[in-house]
């Protein structure tokens, strides 16, 4: 992400309704998975202005890491150990942590061989350990937005089952969500494709907090339905995968 856009998610991902339905996941995760355990090591890969970390570190010790020095910047600002480095070569020994988690992260330019990072997760992972791996989908949804963020790729659920089955990781939960958006953010960009405007993002530090509040109840009620349902397409998909 270019640095304005770091500056973006730090001052909105606490109240932005998109990265609280994220955060939402990732304790939903480690509620299903490691209610009460405070001692394992959690990596969170990518960890941009360190959001995540702060969920991490109530499970144990959480440690940050990011190709980008502006990410390495706004964690210590949030007190989190941040590592610089690249997800394709973790400087990390094999068998590190308990939890992995790699959150919209993948579809970065920076990213040019994500099978490799999956190895390398895979790597890093104890036996036994979890990758929670959260990231845009639906290739027909690549658009303005994604130019923005330097976004490269779109997962589709066969294709990143692919990956992580190809990388050694046992799928445990596979999911598209962020559905109720779809088919108007679908068409959004479709139109944008006609316009000659420079890529934008979609997140805004100035959304009107009534919207917000709307889409973030609408949001995370989508969330919990996806204990009981599976959604047929969406803008984002999650997947868990353990190492065995």
């Amino acid at each position: 992400m270019d640095a304005k856009e770091f500056e973006t998610s730090f001052k909105v991902e606490e109240t932005y309704w998109w990265f609280v339905g994220q955060q939402f996941l990732v304790r939903e995760f480690l509620q299903k998975n490691y209610s009460g355990q405070k001692n394992l090591h959690l990596l969170d890969i990518g960890c941009g202005t360190g959001i995540t970390l702060s969920i991490l570190s109530r499970h144990g010790k959480a440690q940050g890491m990011d190709v980008s020095e502006e990410a390495v910047r706004f964690c210590r600002k949030r007190g989190f150990s941040i590592a610089k480095g690249d997800a394709a070569k973790m400087p990390f020994p094999d068998n590190s942590f308990d939890v992995v988690t790699c959150l919209g992260v993948f579809y970065h330019e920076g990213v040019k061989d994500d099978l490799k990072g999956f190895q390398e997760i895979k790597r890093v992972l104890k036996p036994e350990g979890r990758l929670l791996f959260m990231d845009c989908a639906m290739p027909s949804l690549y658009g303005k937005h994604d130019l923005a963020f330097h976004g490269i790729r779109r997962y589709t659920k066969k294709d990143l089952a692919a990956k992580m089955q190809q990388a050694g990781l046992r799928i445990e939960r596979l999911n598209y969500y962020n559905f109720a958006l779809f088919f108007p953010v679908y068409l959004k960009r479709k139109l944008e494709k006609l316009s000659k405007a420079a890529p934008k993002s979609e997140v805004s530090a100035e959304i009107n907090p009534l919207l917000n509040t709307m889409l973030k109840k609408m949001y995370l009620a989508e969330l919990r339905l996806l204990r009981y349902i599976s959604y047929p397409v969406g803008i984002n998909v999650l997947a868990v995968g353990k190492k065995e």
